[in-house]
């Protein structure tokens, strides 16, 4: 009996103790870049984005989230050819645009952020003034970055554990809202290799679309 009795206690002290080790991870805490919010003005001779986000800073994918902060982009390609572009409105301060060659669009970063359901920008080429109204996508039911990861984890338990050690989870993983025509989420998965395992996934039913595996 005095057997049984020392067993049993022995039994309920391993199991407390493997209760204690199996730390639930919140692979939320681990996003260093998080596209929440896409604005999108189009016509037949311009287009403006822009996409609010918090992001490390600097940003760089090693696999470690750092330090993030708030960023709000804006790409605008404008009719003619414009010498200065400046920006104001929509709950930021705005400033003079630069622009880039590469994506021949014009630019602006600042550290404010955008709310509501649309933003009204008002754009100043060469002195003259337009205002534009840039309705927000995907607020007819899209999915959360939140909830576009947890498909993710979902659809690949197995990578998310291999990277998972005591609880703590051995990499960063990058949420972008995407919009084209439809809400989408590309969900990378960076490692501490700089292997990155990316997916698409369906903003509003939360399939996975697509994935792939490449390194930085």
């Amino acid at each position: 009996m005095r057997k049984i009795l020392y067993l049993s206690a022995a039994l309920a002290a391993a199991a407390a103790m493997l209760c204690g080790c199996a730390k639930k991870t919140n692979y939320a805490d681990y996003i260093s870049e998080k596209r929440y919010a896409v604005y999108l003005y189009e016509d037949d001779a311009e287009s403006i984005k822009i996409y609010c986000s918090e992001k490390e800073s600097p940003f760089v994918a090693d696999g470690v989230k750092g330090k993030t902060t708030t960023v709000t982009e804006i790409y605008a390609k404008l009719s003619g050819e414009p010498e200065t572009v400046n920006i104001s409105g929509g709950g930021i301060t705005g400033g003079e645009m630069s622009y880039m060659t590469v994506r021949d669009c014009w630019y602006l970063s600042c550290g404010e952020t955008i709310e509501g359901d649309s933003a009204e920008l008002t754009v100043i080429k060469d002195g003259a003034e337009k205002t534009y109204t840039l309705p927000k996508a995907g607020t007819g039911g899209a999915l959360t970055c939140e909830q576009a990861l947890d498909c993710v984890t979902e659809h690949d338990r197995q990578l998310f554990d291999s990277l998972t050690v005591n609880g703590i989870f051995e990499g960063e993983i990058f949420v972008r809202m995407i919009y084209n025509g439809a809400c989408y989420y590309y969900v990378g998965v960076c490692g501490r290799d700089s292997t990155v395992h990316a997916y698409l996934v369906d903003g509003a039913s939360g399939r996975i679309i697509a994935e792939r595996e490449h390194r930085i």
